[in-house]
């Protein structure tokens, strides 16, 4: 019997955010409820498909999936278990929209057909060329070279540099190494992009657990967060800011004079990004939340991995240096803060050249009825912006952050892809009348994103001619 003839049952929010583990998992998607706790273990991507148990999938499922699995109805038809309860407009309170307890959170009737075509062009392109999404031999000789440039360097800086300007030199090598493990190995695995084996981007992801961060908390922050909601001000937490801020960004915010000198000061305190995540990891594990992303149940074994990598971080990075080295104490101590701080610099720029830039949109919660009134596939494409769009070079250097766009709209792909997906999207975007953005250069880019606080610190919003590149 087909769906829309059966009796439908309908679930509130409450009941469904109880679903949001491997014991029993949830999925709403595009309105629909269905159960796939019994799915969970044989899920090929492993328990990535709990990022999504207990609340709005409907993003993560598409950004995830292919074409072949997202259009076939057969593949969730036997998952269904009803619907999500139509909220009345009464209904529709300030605690509900923080919690995004509504049927939809992006307006239905604003769904475009421009995802589902970029996404068949990309197979396309991907299949004619006999090109796998993942596994890809490139990626595999980027990492075991990575790794081992980052060993050599950490070896050198720590237990032989004695000449205190070569160890300056070479100190500010290694953390850019460390931030290349960041961006070209890390971030595809954490989103599934780097093996088709659940276990081995596991293992990838867990790289960036030994520079101090947690891959857990970043893919709750990043991949349910940042990447649902890109650019959208409620919503997305690499906008997140408390009042008063550090920095202003928002056009929303309140002025505060400090703002008139952010672009002087922010680039300082973009090299603590490091410290800060080595910390706030803590705090975010305790309060199950941060930048306004409710976090997943944890498993037992993810606190335990928490801990001893936190540890072995600063065993490996600092206490054994202090202790087995033959460097000045003083040296130690440089070089594990420097090396730190250029990995924090470099890891912040890249990613906020990707957003929070001249070229950007940002979009609002309607605060009538909690949705976004804008196609998701849009919002994705103008709300971040490519620099050397198509460079061999760039795409390797930033772990394919120069392709920002291609990137969120296919998390779930190789970046060594990008560079050869980049025209396909554009072109498409284009057709739909969708504003691409992309700065010539990273220097552009940057350029681009220090403009906006420029901008936004004197006169408190974007610069009037800010898309006319």
């Amino acid at each position: 019997m087909d769906i829309a003839q059966e009796k439908v049952k309908t679930f509130s929010w409450e009941e469904i955010s109880k679903h949001n583990n491997e014991e029993s998992a949830w999925l709403v998607i595009n309105g629909k409820v269905y159960d796939v706790t019994n799915f969970v273990s044989r899920h090929p991507g492993g328990d990535m498909i709990l990022l999504a148990a207990g609340r709005h999938s409907t993003e993560l499922y598409n950004s995830h999936h292919p074409s072949s699995v997202v259009e076939n109805e057969a593949t969730l038809k036997k998952f269904y278990i009803g619907e999500v309860e139509q909220e009345k407009p009464e209904e529709i309170t300030k605690e509900r929209i923080e919690k995004q307890y509504l049927k939809y959170t992006y307006e239905p009737s604003k769904q475009t057909l421009f995802y589902s075509d970029c996404r068949k062009r990309v197979e396309k392109y991907l299949k004619d060329n006999g090109l796998t999404h993942r596994d890809v031999p490139q990626m595999y000789l980027k990492t075991i070279l990575s790794l081992t440039i980052w060993f050599i360097l950490y070896m050198a800086v720590f237990y032989k540099i004695e000449n205190y300007f070569l160890s300056f030199i070479v100190t500010f090598i290694w953390g850019w190494a460390n931030a290349n493990i960041g961006m070209g190995m890390m971030h595809d695995a954490n989103h599934g992009g780097y093996s088709n084996n659940p276990k081995i981007n596991r293992l990838v992801a867990l790289c960036f657990d030994l520079l101090g961060g947690s891959s857990y908390t970043w893919k709750m922050i990043h991949s349910v967060g940042h990447h649902v909601n890109t650019n959208i001000e409620e919503r997305d937490p690499d906008i997140h800011t408390n009042e008063p801020h550090f920095r202003k960004i928002k056009a929303s915010q309140v002025d505060h004079w400090w703002y008139r000198y952010q672009h002087l000061y922010l680039p300082v305190l973009y090299t603590t990004l490091l410290f800060e995540m080595a910390f706030r990891d803590f705090a975010a594990m305790v309060l199950g939340k941060w930048g306004g992303v409710k976090f997943q149940p944890a498993p037992k074994n993810e606190y335990t991995l928490f801990f001893i990598t936190k540890a072995w971080w600063i065993i490996y990075s600092l206490v054994l240096p202090l202790t087995c080295s033959s460097l000045p104490t003083g040296q130690v101590l440089f070089v594990w803060t420097f090396g730190y701080m250029v990995a924090s610099f470099i890891l912040v720029l890249m990613f906020q050249v990707n957003h929070v830039t001249s070229l950007t949109d940002s979009y609002h919660v309607n605060q009538q009825d909690g949705m976004v009134h804008e196609d998701w596939a849009v919002t994705q494409v103008s709300g971040s912006s490519n620099f050397a769009s198509g460079s061999w070079l760039w795409n390797h250097i930033s772990g394919g952050l120069c392709h920002q766009t291609e990137h969120h709209l296919f998390p779930a792909i190789c970046h060594i892809h990008y560079p050869k997906i980049q025209p396909i999207v554009q072109q498409c975007a284009k057709e739909y009348g969708i504003r691409y953005n992309s700065y010539p250069s990273f220097w552009a880019a940057v350029a681009g994103h220090f403009e906006l606080l420029k901008n936004m610190g004197a006169m408190g919003k974007r610069a009037d001619d800010y898309k006319k590149m």
